[in-house]
């Protein structure tokens, strides 16, 4: 490929991870929503527990061309973390993307709406699950990272999808992951070891684990 459109395809990239991708605006840290001119205040309202890692970018659909959509939201988590389950489902993919790096989706039940969700987490370091495998809400299901050219920067990019009826394998729309927690909209919900959670309809728990509590 020429010097020029390399070039050209790296600018595109940089653009995409700037204004559409994951961007982030301060350091770890817990039980903060970050808000900033991105956001405005198009978001669900969100209730983050105050032992929950920070949220530094939450969902945007269609935005102006200038700003860009989001289609999940961002965890600002230390490398290495434990990614979790959100909820029981069988993995569908286990994959390295150029753009959003090492992958994992999960599909799960219905939503209360009637639909099948599907969730995915980007930019993982490290894949510990194979495609069909069933995990339970709050399985490790590999390690956090900056993999991919939106990385940028160690957190876990989190991402709700609607999948087709005829084609259970297909996404068709992306999601507010924030209409979806166990205890409702905008109420972030820790997943705990040996805490009861409903199985129907499908409902998710925070897919990082919370300071202090049991997740093993």
């Amino acid at each position: 490929m020429p010097l020029p459109t390399l070039l050209k395809v790296f600018c595109a990239l940089l653009i995409m991870s700037m204004f559409g991708g994951c961007s982030i605006y301060e350091k770890h840290g817990y039980g903060k929503v970050v808000n900033s001119r991105l956001d405005g205040s198009i978001a669900t309202p969100v209730e983050l527990p105050p032992d929950a890692p920070t949220i530094s970018q939450r969902y945007r659909p269609v935005q102006p061309a200038e700003i860009g959509e989001h289609q999940g939201f961002d965890i600002l988590v230390p490398y290495r973390t434990p990614v979790l389950a959100a909820s029981d489902g069988i993995v569908t993919r286990v994959e390295l993307s150029l753009l959003y790096g090492r992958q994992v989706m999960v599909n799960h039940g219905r939503a209360a709406a009637g639909y099948r969700l599907q969730t995915r987490y980007f930019h993982l370091t490290e894949q510990l699950v194979r495609e069909g495998q069933a995990v339970a809400r709050g399985q490790l299901l590999g390690y956090s990272g900056a993999s991919g050219l939106a990385g940028g920067f160690p957190h876990l990019h989190f991402e709700v999808h609607r999948l087709d009826e005829a084609e259970p394998a297909l996404a068709v729309g992306f999601l507010d992951p924030q209409l979806f927690w166990i205890e409702g909209a905008g109420k972030v919900t820790c997943f705990e070891r040996g805490r009861e959670f409903s199985v129907s309809p499908t409902r998710l728990t925070y897919p990082v684990p919370c300071r202090d509590r049991a997740w093993q």
